[in-house]
């Protein structure tokens, strides 16, 4: 949000109800935060249709898996916006050769350790 076009971009979406989609830097170097250092960042009028609104959200990695599923996700956000999607909610979109689509296997039998303090491992 110190870009002035940023703020210009933003402020003319929101004045015609256009869709948008966050995108979070992950780099500090190149601008990322946290939600909360980038709320406060931005012009405290613009904040609630910002970041209290249920827009969706990727986070930006500089790894090219990573910038891979970043960019379906805004593709998708996109796709769902237009007219021949709007009746869904998600879309199954796939890249050529994205990870999600290929095998993937340890070369030898490996253990996998989960903490039970993970509330996501199962």
């Amino acid at each position: 949000f110190r870009s002035q076009n940023c703020l210009r971009e933003i402020r003319s979406s929101l004045e015609q109800s256009k869709p948008i989609v966050l995108v979070q830097e992950a780099d500090p170097d190149k601008g990322g935060g946290t939600l909360q250092a980038l709320r406060a960042e931005c012009p405290e009028d613009l904040q609630p249709d910002i970041f209290d609104e249920d827009w969706p959200l990727t986070i930006w990695y500089r790894i090219n898996d990573f910038q891979l599923v970043s960019l379906k996700i805004i593709a998708e956000a996109l796709l769902l916006c237009s007219p021949a999607y709007l009746n869904k909610t998600s879309l199954p979109l796939c890249v050529s050769g994205e990870l999600e689509s290929q095998s993937l296997a340890f070369s030898k039998q490996t253990t996998l350790w989960a903490s039970p303090a993970n509330a996501g491992a199962q």
